[in-house]
Protein backbone atom coordinates (compact mmCIF):
# COMPACT_ATOMS: atom_id res chain seq x y z
CA UNK A 1 0.00 0.00 0.00
CA UNK A 2 1.34 3.38 -0.97
CA UNK A 3 1.67 6.16 1.56
CA UNK A 4 -0.92 8.87 1.08
CA UNK A 5 0.13 12.30 -0.12
CA UNK A 6 -0.20 15.28 2.22
CA UNK A 7 -1.78 18.20 0.36
CA UNK A 8 -0.87 21.27 2.41
CA UNK A 9 -2.97 24.27 1.49
CA UNK A 10 -2.82 27.80 2.88
CA UNK A 11 -4.01 31.27 1.95
CA UNK A 12 -4.35 34.75 3.43
CA UNK A 13 -7.76 35.66 4.88
CA UNK A 14 -10.22 36.72 2.19
CA UNK A 15 -8.68 34.57 -0.53
CA UNK A 16 -11.45 31.97 -0.71
CA UNK A 17 -9.67 29.02 0.91
CA UNK A 18 -12.77 27.62 2.62
CA UNK A 19 -14.83 27.71 -0.58
CA UNK A 20 -11.94 26.18 -2.51
CA UNK A 21 -11.53 23.32 -0.03
CA UNK A 22 -15.23 22.53 0.00
CA UNK A 23 -15.35 22.29 -3.79
CA UNK A 24 -12.13 20.27 -3.85
CA UNK A 25 -13.58 17.73 -1.40
CA UNK A 26 -16.77 17.57 -3.46
CA UNK A 27 -14.81 16.82 -6.63
CA UNK A 28 -12.45 14.44 -4.88
CA UNK A 29 -14.58 12.56 -2.31
CA UNK A 30 -11.79 10.08 -1.49
CA UNK A 31 -9.58 12.92 -0.26
CA UNK A 32 -9.42 12.88 3.52
CA UNK A 33 -9.09 16.01 5.63
CA UNK A 34 -7.04 16.53 8.76
CA UNK A 35 -9.48 18.70 10.70
CA UNK A 36 -7.74 21.45 12.65
CA UNK A 37 -8.54 22.71 16.14
CA UNK A 38 -9.16 26.40 16.80
CA UNK A 39 -10.17 28.66 19.66
CA UNK A 40 -12.02 31.17 17.50
CA UNK A 41 -15.81 31.29 17.40
CA UNK A 42 -17.71 29.20 14.89
CA UNK A 43 -18.96 31.15 11.85
CA UNK A 44 -22.29 30.85 10.05
CA UNK A 45 -22.27 27.80 7.79
CA UNK A 46 -19.39 26.08 9.58
CA UNK A 47 -19.80 22.67 11.19
CA UNK A 48 -18.08 21.23 14.24
CA UNK A 49 -15.73 18.41 13.25
CA UNK A 50 -15.96 19.25 9.56
CA UNK A 51 -14.50 22.76 9.25
CA UNK A 52 -12.74 22.79 12.65
CA UNK A 53 -12.90 21.36 16.12
CA UNK A 54 -13.84 24.42 18.16
CA UNK A 55 -12.23 24.32 21.62
CA UNK A 56 -11.44 26.66 24.50
CA UNK A 57 -7.98 28.16 25.04
CA UNK A 58 -7.56 25.90 28.08
CA UNK A 59 -8.38 22.79 26.07
CA UNK A 60 -6.02 23.86 23.30
CA UNK A 61 -3.16 24.52 25.71
CA UNK A 62 -3.67 21.10 27.29
CA UNK A 63 -3.27 19.55 23.85
CA UNK A 64 -0.06 21.54 23.31
CA UNK A 65 1.31 20.19 26.59
CA UNK A 66 0.34 16.66 25.54
CA UNK A 67 2.17 17.07 22.18
CA UNK A 68 -1.07 16.34 20.32
CA UNK A 69 -0.34 18.73 17.44
CA UNK A 70 1.70 18.23 14.30
CA UNK A 71 1.93 22.02 14.25
CA UNK A 72 0.17 24.90 15.95
CA UNK A 73 0.23 28.68 15.85
CA UNK A 74 -1.44 31.73 17.36
CA UNK A 75 -2.97 33.95 14.66
CA UNK A 76 -5.13 37.06 15.24
CA UNK A 77 -5.25 36.19 18.97
CA UNK A 78 -6.63 32.71 18.31
CA UNK A 79 -4.96 29.31 18.40
CA UNK A 80 -4.95 27.01 15.37
CA UNK A 81 -3.45 23.53 15.35
CA UNK A 82 -3.38 20.34 13.28
CA UNK A 83 -3.78 17.07 15.15
CA UNK A 84 -0.87 14.68 14.60
CA UNK A 85 -3.21 11.69 14.89
CA UNK A 86 -5.75 13.14 12.45
CA UNK A 87 -3.14 13.60 9.73
CA UNK A 88 -1.09 10.44 10.16
CA UNK A 89 -3.96 7.97 10.47
CA UNK A 90 -5.17 8.88 6.97
CA UNK A 91 -1.74 9.03 5.34
CA UNK A 92 -0.63 5.70 6.82
CA UNK A 93 -3.66 3.93 5.35
CA UNK A 94 -2.85 5.23 1.86
CA UNK A 95 -5.30 8.14 1.71
CA UNK A 96 -4.29 11.48 0.25
CA UNK A 97 -4.97 14.02 2.98
CA UNK A 98 -5.76 17.73 2.96
CA UNK A 99 -4.16 19.93 5.63
CA UNK A 100 -5.36 23.54 5.80
CA UNK A 101 -2.57 25.54 7.43
CA UNK A 102 -1.60 29.16 7.89
CA UNK A 103 1.84 30.40 6.92
CA UNK A 104 3.21 29.91 10.46
CA UNK A 105 2.15 26.27 10.30
CA UNK A 106 3.88 25.83 6.96
CA UNK A 107 7.06 27.35 8.38
CA UNK A 108 6.95 24.79 11.18
CA UNK A 109 6.47 21.86 8.79
CA UNK A 110 9.24 23.07 6.47
CA UNK A 111 11.67 23.20 9.40
CA UNK A 112 10.63 19.62 10.23
CA UNK A 113 11.21 18.67 6.57
CA UNK A 114 7.68 17.30 6.54
CA UNK A 115 6.92 15.64 3.20
CA UNK A 116 3.96 17.12 1.37
CA UNK A 117 2.71 19.17 -1.55
CA UNK A 118 2.73 22.80 -0.44
CA UNK A 119 0.24 25.07 -2.25
CA UNK A 120 -0.40 28.76 -1.59
CA UNK A 121 -3.63 30.34 -2.83
CA UNK A 122 -3.53 34.10 -3.38
CA UNK A 123 -6.20 36.73 -4.11
CA UNK A 124 -6.14 38.57 -7.44
CA UNK A 125 -5.19 41.77 -5.59
CA UNK A 126 -5.07 43.32 -2.13
CA UNK A 127 -8.17 45.34 -3.02
CA UNK A 128 -10.06 42.19 -3.91
CA UNK A 129 -8.96 40.57 -0.65
CA UNK A 130 -10.35 43.59 1.26
CA UNK A 131 -13.61 43.43 -0.69
CA UNK A 132 -14.07 39.73 0.09
CA UNK A 133 -13.37 40.26 3.80
CA UNK A 134 -15.85 43.15 3.91
CA UNK A 135 -18.50 41.13 2.05
CA UNK A 136 -18.09 38.25 4.50
CA UNK A 137 -19.44 40.52 7.25
CA UNK A 138 -17.86 38.67 10.16
CA UNK A 139 -15.13 41.14 11.15
CA UNK A 140 -14.97 44.74 12.34
CA UNK A 141 -13.17 47.34 10.24
CA UNK A 142 -10.15 47.18 12.56
CA UNK A 143 -10.05 43.38 12.34
CA UNK A 144 -10.23 43.57 8.53
CA UNK A 145 -7.26 45.97 8.50
CA UNK A 146 -5.36 43.58 10.76
CA UNK A 147 -6.12 40.62 8.49
CA UNK A 148 -4.99 42.56 5.42
CA UNK A 149 -1.67 43.54 7.02
CA UNK A 150 -1.13 39.93 8.07
CA UNK A 151 -2.05 38.81 4.55
CA UNK A 152 0.57 41.08 3.02
CA UNK A 153 3.25 39.47 5.20
CA UNK A 154 1.99 35.99 4.28
CA UNK A 155 2.09 36.74 0.55
CA UNK A 156 5.77 37.67 0.86
CA UNK A 157 6.47 34.11 2.11
CA UNK A 158 5.36 32.57 -1.20
CA UNK A 159 8.75 30.97 -1.87
CA UNK A 160 8.14 28.47 0.95
CA UNK A 161 5.60 26.72 -1.27
CA UNK A 162 5.88 24.35 -4.22
CA UNK A 163 2.98 25.93 -6.11
CA UNK A 164 1.17 29.29 -6.11
CA UNK A 165 -2.34 29.69 -7.54
CA UNK A 166 -4.17 33.01 -7.93
CA UNK A 167 -7.83 32.46 -7.10
CA UNK A 168 -9.72 34.37 -9.78
CA UNK A 169 -12.43 31.70 -10.24
CA UNK A 170 -12.77 28.97 -7.62
CA UNK A 171 -13.57 26.29 -10.23
CA UNK A 172 -10.32 27.04 -12.06
CA UNK A 173 -8.39 27.04 -8.80
CA UNK A 174 -9.72 23.62 -7.84
CA UNK A 175 -8.96 22.22 -11.30
CA UNK A 176 -5.38 23.47 -10.94
CA UNK A 177 -5.07 21.70 -7.57
CA UNK A 178 -6.42 18.48 -9.08
CA UNK A 179 -3.85 18.70 -11.88
CA UNK A 180 -1.04 19.22 -9.35
CA UNK A 181 -2.19 16.24 -7.29
CA UNK A 182 -2.39 14.01 -10.36
CA UNK A 183 1.12 15.00 -11.44
CA UNK A 184 2.53 14.38 -7.96
CA UNK A 185 0.97 10.91 -7.82
CA UNK A 186 2.93 9.77 -10.88
CA UNK A 187 6.31 11.14 -9.80
CA UNK A 188 9.05 8.55 -9.68
CA UNK A 189 9.56 9.24 -5.97
CA UNK A 190 5.93 8.32 -5.27
CA UNK A 191 5.78 5.21 -7.46
CA UNK A 192 4.80 1.92 -5.85
CA UNK A 193 4.89 -1.39 -7.80
CA UNK A 194 1.47 -2.52 -8.96
CA UNK A 195 2.16 -6.27 -8.83
CA UNK A 196 4.53 -8.76 -7.12
CA UNK A 197 6.41 -9.54 -10.35
CA UNK A 198 7.13 -5.87 -11.09
CA UNK A 199 8.18 -5.36 -7.48
CA UNK A 200 10.57 -8.33 -7.70
CA UNK A 201 11.97 -7.02 -10.99
CA UNK A 202 12.65 -3.59 -9.52
CA UNK A 203 14.31 -5.11 -6.46
CA UNK A 204 16.85 -6.75 -8.78
CA UNK A 205 18.15 -3.29 -9.59
CA UNK A 206 19.33 -2.00 -12.94
CA UNK A 207 22.38 -2.80 -15.05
Amino acid sequence: MRQGLALILSAPSGTGKTTTCRLLLKKLPDLKIAVSHTTRKIRNGEKEGLDYFFVTSKEFEEKINNNDFLEWARVHNFYYGTSLHSAEEHLNTGHDTLLELDVQGVETLRKMKYQGIYILILPPSIEEMKARLTKRGTDSEDRIKQRIETGKKEIKKYKMYDYVITNYVVEDTVNAILAILQAERVKVSNYRPTSPDIEALLQEGTD
